[in-house]
């Protein structure tokens, strides 16, 4: 299915991207994720259609890439099924999702819980949750995505937060950020996703022959050979 696609060459300068779904991608613009390469290997989130509050508009298509990357539960995209992690701060009333591939959920938790525990209050999350197929109101939305990183294969959302840009015409300006939200632990979970998100090895680039491949770096997360 993705024969002929480029994949590898990203690194760990190049991993965050912004609001909008489809960045991250190193030397791409633009937003949506259809056709692309695979810099880091992961694939991207894949938002189901049902889910945000443009689910089924017309200018919320280039979200819903299921047909190609495969329903939130797809568990043979590199690293597993795409779960999520919740993190609430001590000091107010905001609350984050980091969403991802199961590996990396399970992964940030740790580098979440001991790099921003003086932020995070007792109730977070200790391992990963599925993220829903079809809609549910306690699931991320993309409209609540404050940073995408590692190109648009983890997001960061914000609950409460709603950037109509999502849904505007491309280059629409992101809407702000909610009054109160706790900046310290904002700033210390996205700084540790950056620098601890796992990467394969960036330096090898190479073309995608066919599934086989894919799964043969899913094998390689499987024995934990990230870093």
């Amino acid at each position: 299915m993705f024969a002929g696609r480029m994949a590898g060459g990203g690194t760990r300068s190049q991993i965050f991207g912004s609001r909008t779904y489809g960045s991250g991608y190193p030397n791409v613009a633009g937003r949506g994720v259809a056709g692309r390469g695979f810099p880091f290997y992961f694939w991207p989130l894949a938002w189901p259609l049902a889910i945000g509050a443009g689910a089924g508009i017309g200018g919320a298509a280039y979200l819903h890439s299921t047909d190609e990357y495969g329903l939130p539960s797809n568990n043979s995209r590199p690293g597993g099924s795409l779960m999520t992690a919740t993190f609430s701060s001590n000091s107010g009333n905001t609350t984050f999702r980091v969403v991802s591939d199961n590996s990396t959920v399970a992964s940030l938790i740790e580098d979440i819980n001991a790099n921003c525990t003086s932020y995070i209050s007792g109730n977070h999350s200790t391992s990963p949750s599925p993220f829903p197929d079809s809609s549910s109101v306690d699931a991320p939305k993309p409209e609540q995505v404050v940073q995408y990183y590692r190109a648009s294969s983890i997001a960061l959302a914000l609950e409460g937060y709603n950037n109509t840009a999502t849904y505007a015409d491309e280059g629409t300006l992101d809407s702000p950020l909610p009054n109160g939200v706790d900046s310290l632990l904002m700033d210390c979970m996205n700084q540790t996703i950056g620098l601890a998100a796992p990467l394969l090895d960036g330096a090898n680039l190479c073309f995608v022959p066919s599934m086989g491949t894919m799964f043969l770096v899913w094998l390689l997360l499987r024995v934990g050979s990230v870093f």
